[in-house]
């Protein structure tokens, strides 16, 4: 694999490529992040960093071969030798990138199907089936600790269930439960094509499909009026309810908060203990009542290092002693996720999503609006296997816009032109439809 990239170094630099040479670092240091977050010593994490070099080296042998092709003093056996690496280059990404991909023979098809992202797995085999993004945060913590415990039983009864990520707010990984739909439910996310017009509609009431839409108020900010949607909204509104109810509380306490910061109020601990009570009956601000928050983010520096933790086995109540506004704010911050990479919608913001859709492995469409923590492609086939999936933009039945990929499943060229075909046939007019790239 080194071998390869070198050679890549040694024929943009033998071409006088100076600019493009210098795109070699990426490999590195994609390859140094990678290494951060996958697990070490897999097949995956070398798949995945050589990947990343070769995506960067497809890269740049497509600027070089602009860059050479612009210059009269370029030779003609240069240009198609690289050619001829990048098309070597992409060969090799496609061949890496089925390998990262779990693909199997489905014998009830007789058709080859996408399993889960290897990392996704701990999401299904979760009971409660916790956002996969946020459980892999704490497996890696997982990793790293001096317990003998197994990693959910850590998580949920031993001194991982006291530890509250930044990067992965505690209260977003016990309320993200990612919905796995049942048999009975399945039916009101099916979508079928009219074979006249390829208009998509939904099976249940043969009504146009048009998604995104929000899964509270599916109707331009009206609650849902067919049965239809008052099914979805009966599935999905109990743990947006809890999320928009928390985020309420939050956002309460933090203008509360504010404006004795901006009155230079003293934080009087009966003050701050009133303030906090009903978020701490929801289970949240746990940096303003553990002593020990901060130590428990990174692993003993010693083997047995955290032994003394173990005496606390519960958070208390109460707040710490001598906080201020500062630290009351940072908390509640913290537990709006406003500290992650990627900040929350907060409210009934929640329930708005981008489409998404499924071609399980029978070759039944489901389609949907994901809710980032609580839908995803997985749900509908429970975290079996599928054909496609990806994301849709649908407006009155006629198909806008097809994303083919998903961070649940990663399908290939094949597998999305088989799809394609098929919805041709079924009557589907792709002249005007946007088809983005197949990998984010």
């Amino acid at each position: 694999d080194v071998r390869v990239l070198l050679h890549l170094s040694e024929l943009l630099v033998h071409n006088s490529c100076s600019e493009v040479a210098s795109l070699i670092s990426l490999p590195e240091l994609m390859g140094s992040w990678l290494r951060d977050v996958l697990p070490q010593g897999t097949a995956a994490t070398h798949a995945a960093i050589f990947v990343a070099g070769l995506g960067c080296g497809a890269v740049a042998c497509s600027a070089a071969q602009v860059l050479v092709g612009s210059s009269s003093s370029a030779s003609s056996s240069a240009a198609e030798d690289l050619q001829k690496a990048r098309d070597r280059f992409e060969r090799k990404l496609q061949k890496y990138r089925r390998q990262a991909q779990e693909r199997l023979h489905w014998a009830a098809v007789d058709k080859e199907v996408l399993g889960l992202q290897p990392r996704l797995w701990m999401e299904v085999l979760d009971r409660d089936h916790r956002y996969a993004t946020l459980l892999y945060d704490y497996w890696r913590r997982w990793q790293l600790s001096d317990t003998s415990n197994h990693f959910f039983e850590w998580l949920e009864v031993g001194q991982g269930s006291l530890i509250d990520l930044p990067h992965a707010p505690r209260r977003l990984l016990d309320e993200w439960r990612v919905i796995y739909l049942r048999k009975e439910q399945n039916p009101v996310f099916r979508v079928k094509m009219e074979e006249e017009t390829g208009r998509f509609l939904w099976e249940a009431d043969n009504m146009p499909v048009t998604l995104p839409l929000s899964a509270l108020k599916p109707r331009s900010g009206t609650k849902p009026s067919t049965d239809r949607e008052r099914e979805v909204a009966t599935i999905l509104e109990p743990s947006l309810q809890l999320a928009i109810r928390r985020d309420s509380l939050l956002c309460a306490a933090r203008k509360e908060v504010q404006r004795a910061k901006d009155a230079r109020e003293v934080p009087a601990q009966a003050r701050l203990s009133a303030i906090a009570e009903p978020l701490v009956q929801e289970g949240l601000l746990c940096q303003l009542r553990d002593p020990h928050f901060r130590e428990r983010l990174d692993a003993a520096p010693t083997s047995n290092g955290h032994a003394h933790l173990r005496n606390m086995t519960s958070l208390p109540k109460e707040l710490l002693p001598d906080l201020g506004w500062g630290d009351f704010l940072a908390a509640i911050e913290h537990d709006l996720g406003l500290s992650m990479a990627t900040p929350l919608p907060q409210g009934e913001a929640r329930a708005e999503g981008k489409g998404i859709f499924v071609l399980d492995s029978f070759g039944l469409l489901h389609c949907g609006t994901k809710i980032r923590g609580l839908f995803h492609h997985s749900s509908f086939v429970r975290g079996h296997c599928v054909k496609v999936a990806g994301g849709i933009t649908i407006t009155d039945g006629w198909l806008k816009e097809l994303s083919p990929h998903s961070g649940h499943y990663q399908p290939g060229t094949e597998h999305v032109d088989e799809m394609i075909g098929q919805w041709k046939e079924h009557g589907v007019d792709f002249s005007d439809v946007v088809i983005r790239p197949f990998s984010k």
